[in-house]
């Protein structure tokens, strides 16, 4: 099956070369465009949030508001800078709720934060990229470990944040999945829900590129999870073989910021569920988004 990306043995396999193939020539013009323009945002909502820091010795309220003010428009600037228009079906839940999705890419965290306010748990290593997770810890996140480590921590932050009534917002199946099915929901993050007896609400993302462009499943979408790596550092075969080889990260940038726009639909559920157990409770999150999931194209 052609993707329009070359092989990594070929003259041609450049960064340029990926953004060109498959799409018109003029699209690296754009891509150029918004990398610039993306680059500049970044750098200047960093600053703001390092004034905001230095606001918060003296003044910790006005300080984490500037803060989060700041981060909220970056990530509202990146999804513009990207393309990305979002689509809503269905309405949110009245906060506060606890709230869980299916996860396709990186950009559902933008769809995300102009979909709901709330607390995102996200993984713990996303707040340690440089400048980039600054901007994310001013949104209010709470960092999950990786599969395989101690979540006890990460399960209290979320209880606390339930109790003091605060919306949380995650995603169970903690890596990225090729948009064919919603992946098996992690049961460990829901203990939250089950101590606290609080209902869980569901949604579900799906991705649509304009006509004539590559299918999101081909430019949209990026996997195999880097993040995703077994005792000895090697991602599992399991995810090798849904996503084919491991691949860098820019080129997929690059073809995203070729696309004219992409849009992300984000379909609510209607009634919330409730459980006693949070082996049943992540069973039967899933089934409920996958009825209301799309198989990306």
């Amino acid at each position: 099956m052609k993707t329009g990306l070359k092989e990594n043995n070929s003259p041609e396999s450049t960064a340029f070369g990926t953004v060109v193939a498959g799409f018109p020539l003029w699209a690296p013009l754009r891509v150029a465009v918004r990398l610039g323009g993306a680059l500049l945002w970044v750098a200047g909502c960093y600053l703001a949030s390092c004034a905001a820091g230095l606001l918060m010795l003296t003044s910790p309220e006005k300080g984490g508001a500037f803060r989060r003010r700041v981060s909220l428009a970056w990530a509202g600037g990146m999804r513009a800078l990207a393309g990305v228009r979002v689509n809503w079906v269905g309405s949110p839940p009245a906060k506060p709720y606890f709230l869980v999705t299916n996860h396709l890419s990186w950009q559902d965290f933008f769809a995300l934060v102009c979909s709901c306010d709330a607390i995102i748990v996200v993984q713990a290593a996303d707040e340690t990229i440089p400048v980039i997770g600054r901007l994310m810890k001013g949104i209010r996140i709470i960092p999950a470990p990786l599969m395989g480590q101690d979540p006890a921590r990460c399960v209290a932050d979320m209880v606390r944040a339930i109790q003091a009534g605060e919306s949380l917002v995650m995603a169970p199946e903690g890596i990225v999945g090729p948009g064919r099915e919603v992946r098996t929901f992690h049961p460990e993050l829901l203990e939250a829900a089950v101590q606290t007896q609080c209902p869980v609400h569901y949604l579900s993302f799906n991705y649509r590129t304009p006509p004539g462009c590559p299918p999101p499943s081909k430019v949209a979408l990026f996997g195999p999870d880097p993040y995703c790596r077994d005792a000895d550092g090697r991602i599992p075969a399991s995810e090798i073989e849904a996503w084919g080889p491991e691949r860098p990260f820019l080129p997929h940038l690059l073809r995203v910021l070729a696309l004219p726009w992409h849009e992300i639909t984000v379909r609510f559920g209607e009634a919330p569920l409730t459980g006693t157990d949070r082996f049943t409770l992540a069973q039967d999150l899933q089934a409920a988004v996958q009825r209301i999931f799309t198989p990306v194209e």
